[in-house]
């Protein structure tokens, strides 16, 4: 199959570890921007300023969104129509720049926001975020007489963008390429108009104690097992785009990760209920 140079706009062999999501999630957000595209970045798993034919804005963990807010605000005095493109994980956005994210879908900034969610600081050693699964082993939330992994649920990051009523928020998976290159063209369209949100479940083989040639095998069951479902929202208004009832039981996911290895079944039970109510409070947003 013959190749267009101009839309491979990331290089090959990226520094990142054995069948890790994130050059493949890059490539295809890169791509669907096109050339005309500023990337910001800061500390993650994913430094790509050398890596990709676009411009980069190197930026804190802090400051992604103001900094893409400011940069986009800029252009647009110009007469300029360059897609502004954050791409942050978990840790970024979820815990540390939560309040910034926040502030800039509230404005209606015309940015792309990617969330690349491996579910735990993997860049640092693999501490958990609130995006860390209930009783998921992380180097802080060990096992041990007196620890069981993780205590809390996961903080519901997508749903909490979409309900802000931004121009469009959705939720990714590599596993479900079709659906995940529909939702990028919807969200470079919806920059057009205000804030779009992506959130990508970005499997870490290395995290997550998995083998990693599992890595889209892993990830295709955490949808079908209801664990990250994918949906998508305009203005606030939801829909499912995958639907996958039956869902298959939660240890089809978890049998691939020894960071679930410690849980008994009475552990995976809970688990199972816990996955179970977060989807249907999605399903129940959902208006099919």
């Amino acid at each position: 199959m013959s190749v267009n140079v101009k839309e491979n706009l990331v290089s090959p062999g990226l520094p990142l570890c054995e069948s890790c999501m994130m050059e493949l999630i890059v490539r295809m957000a890169v791509e669907a921007c096109g050339e005309d595209t500023i990337l910001f970045g800061g500390p993650c798993c994913c430094v790509m300023q050398e890596k990709t034919g676009v411009q980069y804005y190197g930026t804190m963990m802090t400051n992604m969104a103001s900094s893409a807010s400011g940069v986009s605000r800029a252009l647009r005095r110009q007469g300029k129509d360059t897609t502004c493109l954050c791409i942050a994980g978990d840790g970024t956005t979820a815990d540390i720049a939560f309040g910034c994210v926040s502030a800039a879908a509230e404005r209606g900034e015309r940015i792309l926001y990617i969330c690349y969610d491996n579910e735990a600081y993997m860049n640092t050693g693999i501490q958990r975020s609130s995006t860390t699964p209930w009783g998921a082993w992380t180097n802080t939330t060990p096992i041990d007489t007196n620890s069981r992994g993780k205590k809390a649920s996961p903080k519901p990051v997508a749903v909490l963008m979409a309900e802000h009523g931004c121009a469009y928020a959705a939720t990714c998976n590599p596993a479900y390429m079709k659906d995940f290159k529909e939702k990028l063209k919807k969200a470079v369209d919806a920059t057009k108009h205000g804030f779009a949100y992506l959130h990508v479940l970005s499997a870490c083989p290395t995290g997550w104690k998995a083998p990693g040639d599992k890595a889209i095998e892993m990830s295709r069951m955490a949808t079908q097992t209801n664990y990250f479902p994918l949906w998508e929202a305009e203005y606030g208004e939801f829909r499912m785009t995958v639907k996958t009832q039956p869902r298959k039981p939660i240890t089809e996911f978890t049998k691939y990760m020894r960071r679930f290895a410690h849980l008994t079944p009475e552990e995976l039970d809970f688990l199972q209920k816990d996955v179970d109510t977060r989807y249907e409070h999605v399903a129940r947003l959902c208006k099919n």
